[in-house]
């Protein structure tokens, strides 16, 4: 009769057991039964050992995680104190020989010249000579005035025309509006310091009161963004038609909070222009939305699967992403993350120098196409040839991802006006992220539009080089209508 585990335990166990008595088909199937018990623990060892290196891994990557190796930005990496190399000492401090200076020769414009005189000797108390031969000397110092903002009152007499009897009122200069008590150029400084300084609302007010000596309320300021918005609108439709156009868009998204719920921007940038857009969801359709149903251009963007279904000429999957997580894999206690870094590496690096050859006119472009074939025979040759036993499951990932995307990696050296990353829209995107930490998102849906429409604007004004304050008057001035308290722009 078969026995089984636990009967043999107390079976064994038992006072009265004799081992001698029990005969060689007992011990047989013992062994049989201890035989198997073993090959079920060697199994769950086995298990047990790989949960534990996938454990390793994760403890591994968690704490290692930084801007080099992951997603996460610079200011959240723990601080390395720096240590000076044995070939670092003696070094010169400063700019490199030959460097041109950027010193500072006083300013373009001088508002008041101020003749300060030495009236007594300090040490005798005589009254000193001037020294007519010696040089004077010059200090030239910037100081905000008392009263940095003026306060005009324009008189307007009514006035009646003698010909066809029309009466009315002479304009009010550019950049003054009816029924609002602010000019535009305090407006535009006051906008910029919102959200191109990340000012909240009642640091704006403070800094109004406070430096400028002029009182403002909450309504006051809430009609000045208004304003914003109606001036920024026309503009911003324009940027949206221009960056429906065929050409290199970078494109990238980041969440925004507008009134607790959680929304998403979307950015989309060409070489001049930047379009943020704001929308409720992550998905495709946003996407197509943004750059539009028919874009013929070229699209750089990362690996989120909202760009997939999006036509385009071309695509160019963002090559610094890959790089961060290649990064994360060298100091993986699997040797096979580490191999996989070791090759995949220096193939990117390769293309990536090839890119810049190209730009300083070391290669044509017949060659740079050439390079594009080579890189992409190294890449397949590496993903074709994994180690034995496989490659890890992060690495695993990785050429998966390398599969999946296989045309869209090295499009840069097909077309050199093409960017190796989408760094230009991660880069629109920071001001952003700044200021959703600050403000913690919009509270109404005209707030959250505006904060699409000016972070466009400011980014569109960096790129073609532009005064931010002075162009955003230049708006304000041409919306001359009196703001609108219950203003509000459709999604």
């Amino acid at each position: 009769m078969a026995i089984n585990d636990q009967q043999l335990s107390t079976l064994i166990n038992s006072p009265d057991f004799d081992p001698e008595q029990m005969g060689a088909a007992f011990w047989c199937e013992a062994y049989v039964v201890q035989k198997k018990k073993n090959e079920e623990l060697e199994s769950k060892l086995v298990n047990l050992e790989k949960e534990l290196e996938q454990l390793k891994e994760k403890l591994n990557k968690l704490s290692q995680r930084s801007s080099e190796n992951s997603s996460q930005p610079p200011s959240s990496d723990k601080y390395k104190k720096k240590s000076l190399g044995a070939g670092t000492k003696g070094k010169k401090r400063g700019p490199a020989y030959g460097h041109e200076g950027k010193t500072r020769n006083g300013f373009e414009q001088v508002d008041n010249y101020i003749e300060l005189n030495w009236e007594i000797c300090p040490v005798c108390g005589t009254v000193p000579l001037k020294v007519e031969t010696a040089p004077v000397k010059r200090n030239q110092i910037a100081e905000l005035v008392s009263k940095p903002v003026q306060v005009n009152e324009y008189q307007r007499p009514l006035y009646q025309c003698p010909n066809c009897g029309k009466q009315g009122h002479a304009e009010l200069p550019l950049g003054c509006r009816e029924d609002f008590s602010y000019g535009g150029l305090l407006s535009s400084l006051v906008g910029w310091l919102g959200y191109g300084g990340h000012l909240s609302w009642a640091k704006q007010r403070y800094l109004v009161e406070t430096i400028l000596g002029i009182p403002m309320s909450q309504g006051s300021l809430a009609k000045m963004h208004q304003w914003f918005c109606q001036s920024l609108y026309p503009s911003y439709e324009k940027w949206w038609e221009l960056i429906q156009q065929p050409g290199v868009r970078c494109v990238d998204e980041t969440s925004y909070r507008l009134n607790g719920i959680n929304y998403w921007l979307w950015v989309a940038t060409s070489s001049s222009t930047c379009v943020l857009f704001l929308a409720p969801t992550r998905s495709s359709s946003e996407a197509k939305s943004l750059l539009g149903e028919d874009f013929n251009g070229i699209l750089s963007s990362d690996c989120w699967s909202a760009y997939s279904p999006i036509g385009a000429e071309a695509k160019q999957k963002c090559l610094a992403h890959i790089e961060r997580e290649l990064k994360a894999l060298e100091t993986s206690h699997l040797k096979a993350n580490r191999q996989f870094a070791q090759q995949v590496f220096p193939i990117l690096h390769s293309a990536r120098q090839a890119h810049r050859n190209f730009h300083s006119g070391q290669l044509s472009r017949e060659q740079l196409a050439e390079h594009r074939i080579s890189v992409e025979a190294q890449l397949a040759e590496v993903l074709s040839h994994p180690p034995i036993g496989g490659w890890a499951a992060d690495s695993q990932n990785l050429a998966n991802r390398f599969r999946k995307h296989w045309s869209d990696w090295f499009t840069f050296l097909t077309y050199p006006e093409v960017k190796p990353d989408n760094n230009d829209a991660e880069r629109a995107l920071r001001p952003v992220v700044v200021h959703r930490k600050v403000s913690g998102g919009a509270r109404s849906h005209w707030g959250g539009q505006l904060v699409a429409m000016i972070f466009s604007f400011l980014e569109t004004m960096r790129l073609q080089g532009k005064n931010a304050v002075e162009e955003l008057f230049n708006l304000l001035a041409g919306e001359r209508s009196p703001p609108q308290a219950d203003f509000v722009l459709s999604i």
